[in-house]
């Protein structure tokens, strides 16, 4: 008798050191994953303090790209607003397309195209934005992996049990 509850004793101690070591590692994916939101976000701020020097060289070329730099910037001004991932992430998509817009209406301005200012503008602008890319494919990565992990035994009890849930803020990326 003494040894089946000696054997008891040591299965709960077991599963209750399992269960720890579970939470640690589900909290520390979850730090990884806010330093990764921390270099999303750094990248995204990059970016958007590019804007404000594009729209003013855009607009003393081309003035008939009001209605396209007005969009830009309340995209820019709706990123910088942005509380939540979700809101940050929709406003990036956003600020995304009307500066794809711009650039494109830019096209119409060859001497703007020739400009070495608007070219390093749009150099550094590439930058930021290989910067994003990377900075959101390292996330995404890091939130699918903890997502999974959620999913399976016995991290799936744990996170239930602790509330660690699954985290639903992702970047949409475009496909190939």
């Amino acid at each position: 008798m003494k040894f089946l509850v000696l054997a008891l004793v040591a299965v709960a101690l077991v599963l209750g050191a399992k269960c720890v070591t579970v939470r640690e590692d589900l909290v520390s994916e979850r730090q990884a994953i806010d330093a990764d939101w921390a270099q999303v976000d750094a990248a995204l701020a990059h970016r958007a303090g590019i804007v404000p020097e594009l729209t003013s060289t855009v607009q003393a070329v081309a003035p008939a790209a009001a209605g396209a730099i007005n969009v830009v910037g309340d995209a820019r001004d709706a990123l910088s607003g942005a509380g939540s991932q979700h809101q940050k992430i929709q406003a990036n998509a956003r600020l995304d397309e009307a500066l794809a817009r711009l650039i494109l209406q830019v096209e119409n301005y060859p001497k703007l195209e020739s400009s070495r200012k608007y070219g390093d503008l749009l150099e550094a602008l590439k930058g930021a934005e290989y910067q994003i890319a990377v900075a959101r494919r390292k996330y995404n990565e890091a939130v699918e992996h903890y997502n999974a992990r959620i999913d399976l035994f016995p991290s799936n009890i744990v996170s239930s049990v602790t509330g660690l849930g699954k985290i639903d803020a992702y970047f949409q990326t475009p496909a190939i």
